[in-house]
């Protein structure tokens, strides 16, 4: 999986199960029902039950994950997330 570091994002799910991430920059926050990555592409959001961080791998810019999903929710803009964003235009 190294070979993907600083080459994008690839994100492959099983049966809304397991998923297996790599691009990831950052974990932001993390809880059962939702884990929140800064990946390559911008900021992740992943919803569900259950979800916990199998692997996490910061070096090759990787993570597994498991529990039952039920949305993946690509923010706008990257790294800095949609909070950011917001306080910038509020005050600009």
């Amino acid at each position: 999986m190294a070979d993907y570091i600083g080459k994008g994002h690839r994100l492959v799910m099983e049966n809304r199960e397991t998923l297996a991430l790599t691009g990831i920059k950052k974990v932001q926050s993390f809880d059962p029902k939702e884990i929140i990555l800064e990946t390559e592409l911008g900021v992740l959001s992943i919803k569900g039950e259950q979800l916990g961080i199998k692997q996490l791998n910061l070096e090759e810019s990787m993570v597994d994950i498991e529990g039952f999903v039920s949305a993946l929710i690509y923010h706008r803009g990257t790294g800095g997330g949609s909070r950011q964003g917001l306080m910038h235009k509020i005050f600009r």
